[in-house]
């Protein structure tokens, strides 16, 4: 029998230093105290001026290539999970190429907001045995990466203190293959709902705006911030995360209680927590990226599962769930190697 397809390394980049609930406060006038009580979340990290997703993730990537003991010769795919994309096209994955020096290896962008290194892995899982022609003797390396730079495009208007201090950067990235280490995946599962989807997005620049993708008035009008109705959504993403959380626990035959971590990642922790409580996860075996670092979308999932992977031991179960913009949500049971 061959060894199983697993996740066979994982690797994060942070960018510069951690800024405090003080920086936002000034910026949209509120005291920091307030935004602590409002957003749950002390700390986020911005990209430089000038750096993409691929420049976080590339940081990200040469790591998790070693961890592997692969290279960019090994490749047959680069899988790129984000909402945030470099340019308008081509994608994300196409500049981590490059940066990477991966040759003429396929590179394909992922859309699926905060579940999009769900999506990412079960992409990558099912291509682990298509043929390629870098896979070293049919042993193929999928390289998946998540990264956001949120920061660049936020709302500091008074109109922005609901959502814009939640939203941070970060990037992650992973090797899938068939070994005898890393983390297995038991069950995974992810869903969209598109009648949700102006509940949570940024809906300029657009194609649909013809001839021009963003006019003076949606600039004026502040339509090119990303928008949340947090308030209509909370229920519907607490029961949704909760609900995906039962689906694979019951898939992969796991109790909650056998669970050493449950990473829930939504923009608001306070959902987060609720449907993590619903589910019957233990308050000391719950953890929420948003509180971390912000909400990555893409790269919230990866960046806490990397840090619990340094300290957990082979055979701890791990339970990832997210939910976000689409509207989408799912999970995903692991358990490490």
């Amino acid at each position: 029998m061959p060894p199983e397809v697993r996740l066979l390394s994982l690797e994060t980049h942070l960018p510069g230093a951690p800024l405090g609930n003080e920086v936002w406060a000034e910026r949209l006038g509120v005291p920091a105290p307030a935004l602590l009580a409002s957003t749950g979340i002390r700390s986020r990290h911005h990209a430089a001026a000038g750096d993409g997703p691929s420049d976080l993730a590339r940081h990200a990537a040469e790591r998790a290539l070693l961890g592997a003991g692969a290279t960019v010769d090994d490749l047959s795919l680069i899988v790129f999970a984000t909402a945030t994309p470099d340019v308008t096209f081509p994608g994300a994955a196409c500049f981590l190429q490059d940066k990477l020096g991966a040759g003429t290896v396929g590179a394909v962008d992922i859309r699926a907001q905060s579940v999009g290194f769900l999506a990412g892995l079960e992409l990558a899982m099912a291509f682990v045995d298509v043929p390629g022609p870098t896979a070293r003797d049919g042993a193929a390396r999928i390289l998946l990466a998540a990264g956001e730079v949120l920061s660049s495009g936020l709302d500091e208007s008074p109109g922005g203190i609901d959502l814009t201090p939640r939203l941070a950067d970060g990037a992650a990235a992973g090797v899938v293959g068939r070994g005898d280490e890393g983390a297995r995946v038991a069950a995974l599962r992810w869903y969209t709902d598109g009648t949700l989807a102006d509940r949570f997005w940024c809906e300029f620049p657009a194609s649909r705006r013809y001839p021009l993708r963003i006019l003076e008035e949606d600039l004026k009008a502040g339509r090119h911030y990303p928008k949340a109705d947090l308030a209509a959504l909370a229920p519907i993403a607490r029961g949704r995360l909760a609900e995906v959380a039962r689906e694979v626990l019951a898939e992969a035959k796991w109790a909650v209680e056998s669970l050493e971590v449950g990473i829930v990642d939504y923009v608001d922790p306070e959902v987060a927590r609720g449907a993590a409580g619903d589910l019957g996860l233990a308050v000391g075996h719950t953890d929420v990226p948003t509180e971390h670092f912000g909400h990555v979308m893409a790269a919230g999932l990866p960046l806490r599962l990397a840090d619990h992977q340094t300290r957990l031991a082979p055979g701890a179960r791990v339970l990832l769930v997210a939910a976000g913009p689409g509207f989408c949500w799912g999970a995903a049971a692991l358990e490490l190697g």
